[in-house]
């Protein structure tokens, strides 16, 4: 935790892709899973063949029947998953807080996962599996919510193909603060069981531990040298680090991913992008310990483009069980790419390109690879998707179903845009962008429904109940609209683009560029939000009507 060691950390995704599980392919390679929180789909799955360079292949979770849940808030939904590979079943082990401890199972994880094997007696957050030598499953995890329990880490023998606990809760580990001991994994090396362990709460304080005995339920020794990393007490760009998980355990030369979030310089650092997924190899030394010991690890404020920062995934909070937000394909989609199985095209009048991805299913729109490209996206980035939105009278919260659909911010610079070409289509309410944290901090810029052929567009900021509007502007409801989202390291410029036609024409005049004023970032960051997750920048209608988004593009 000091400014005297620090090395360089490669993140592997970028956005709020936090609690990174990674488990080795039989046939070679990686896979990583995040966790999702109040997202839909969920889970979402990558895979790397050298560690370091990482693609979105899938979601565990994809169909509604998967994420059970009776009512939905913010930073609730889906907690900390580990991924491991036994006898040619990858199992998935996670926390749905609304609902309690589950599995999913696949043998192929292009193919789509099980249904939830839901654990019975399994209390707290965070588990994981460890598969011993002999066969025999063990679940770890930390203690359950009712304060009953000492706080630590706890471990019991599992039948993890029934969801069945087979022996005792057995403490294991408190810690060496106390302070939240979470996300455990256990591994075995050369003989020895190994527990490494987060702890001080996923903010500033946060670090990774690790301890070691000769038996799965202890005594634990602890290491010397803990915490192996922690970026507390420093001014680094990166900060919170901690939540690992490591593959090749057993070599001299382990791979280990831990997340962590970008802040810029402001005083103090503020940062809103999310918890991010890193990766580092790390040494073990003669004496069976890690060469970590007190390590900081940093990174650049804005990505190189190596980091799937221009990846475009459409989630929504909460399931969007009324089919109302629909995205269509643009037409160099590649099919191959997506999640699960695509729906038929359909040629009716109410979506003529024929919706691609209903909430249920994919809604990852990727860039042209086969074009010339400068990066891993290609030179222009992702292509622009086309989204309707059914609206109904609603507010940000998600006690009436998803308020938004949206992708993860992934870079502190990048620019989000919509156009509406009908403004009419909004009967009542308002409709727009908007750079959201939770339902109590996020940003908009949206027109109101047309009046006497006049359409108000407001720059609005909401913090916790304070709602102030930076800029107004009135357009008419005639001209098609584009609504920008500016963002960079201190926070969004916001306008209007209006695009007025000469009388009776169709040809378009110069565009005409309404400024709407600048909003801090900070509105969103973690240290005045709240929450787990991070910025998502989407598309949203509230009210009555169908609205439909053209040119919706993230860059």
């Amino acid at each position: 935790m000091t400014l005297f060691n620090v090395t360089q950390a490669r993140r592997i995704a970028s956005g709020f892709f936090p609690d990174p599980t990674i488990c080795e392919k039989p046939e070679g390679g990686y896979l990583m899973v995040n966790s999702s929180f109040e997202f839909f789909p969920g889970l979402p799955v990558w895979e790397s063949e050298d560690g370091e360079h990482w693609g979105l292949i899938g979601y565990a979770m994809d169909r509604p029947e998967q994420f059970s849940y009776d009512s939905m808030g913010n930073s609730q939904g889906i907690y900390a998953p580990t991924l491991r590979w036994h006898d040619g079943t990858y199992y998935l082990i996670v926390t749905n807080v609304n609902r309690g401890n589950m599995i999913l199972t696949t043998r192929d994880p292009h193919a789509g996962w099980s249904d939830p094997i839901w654990v019975d007696g399994w209390p707290g957050i965070d588990p994981s599996l460890f598969f011993d030598d002999d066969g025999t499953a063990y679940i770890c995890g930390n203690e359950g919510s009712s304060g009953e329990e000492k706080p630590g880490i706890y471990l019991a023998a599992i039948d993890p193909d029934r969801g069945r606990v087979l022996t005792e809760r057995v403490h294991i580990c408190g810690g060496i603060t106390g302070s939240n001991p979470e996300g455990p994994h256990l591994y075995k090396r050369r003989g020895m069981y190994y527990l490494m362990w987060a702890e001080g709460g996923t903010e500033s304080g946060h670090m990774e531990n690790i301890a070691r005995s000769s038996a799965p339920f202890g005594p634990y020794e602890m290491y010397p040298g803990n915490p192996m990393l922690t970026n507390r007490s420093t001014h680094l760009t990166l900060q919170a680090i901690g939540h690992c998980d490591c593959a090749h355990i057993e070599d001299d030369r382990t791979l280990m991913v831990f997340h962590g979030t970008r802040n810029n310089d402001e005083y103090p650092a503020q940062g809103w992008i999310g918890r991010e997924p890193y990766a580092v190899w790390f040494e073990w030394g003669e004496d069976g310990w890690p060469h970590l010991s007190d390590q900081s690890y940093d990174t650049p404020l804005e990505g190189d483009g190596s980091a799937a920062e221009r990846n475009v995934s459409w989630i929504t909070p909460g399931i969007d069980a009324d089919h109302r937000y629909w995205v269509m394909a643009p037409p160099h989609r590649h099919h191959e790419e997506a999640d699960v199985a695509l729906p038929p095209q359909d040629d009716g009048a109410g979506a003529p390109n024929g919706p691609v991805a209903g909430p249920q299913v994919d809604q990852t729109v990727q860039s042209d690879d086969a074009a010339a490209s400068d990066g891993p996206d290609g030179p222009e980035g992702p292509l622009p998707a086309t989204i309707t939105v059914d609206a109904i009278e609603q507010d940000f919260s998600l006690q009436a179903g998803p308020p938004l659909i949206g992708t993860r911010q992934t870079c502190f610079t990048c620019c989000f845009t919509a156009t509406v070409a009908d403004t009419g289509q909004l009967a009542m309410g308002e409709a727009g962008i908007a750079a959201y944290a939770n339902a109590d901090h996020y940003i908009t810029v949206a027109f109101r429904a047309a009046e006497h052929g006049v359409c108000q567009v407001e720059a609005s900021v909401h913090n916790a109940g304070l709602v102030s509007v930076v800029g107004r502007v009135q357009a008419l409801a005639a001209h098609p609209l584009t609504l920008v989202l500016e963002g960079d390291a201190r926070g969004y410029a916001c306008s209007l683009i209006e695009h007025p036609f000469p009388d009776g024409g169709f040809e378009a005049n110069e565009p005409v560029v309404h400024d709407l004023g600048r909003i801090p970032g900070k509105v969103l960051s973690f240290s005045n939000a709240g929450g787990f997750t991070g910025t998502l920048l989407g598309v949203y209608a509230h009210g009555a009507g169908a609205v439909t988004f053209t040119d919706v593009t993230y860059a």
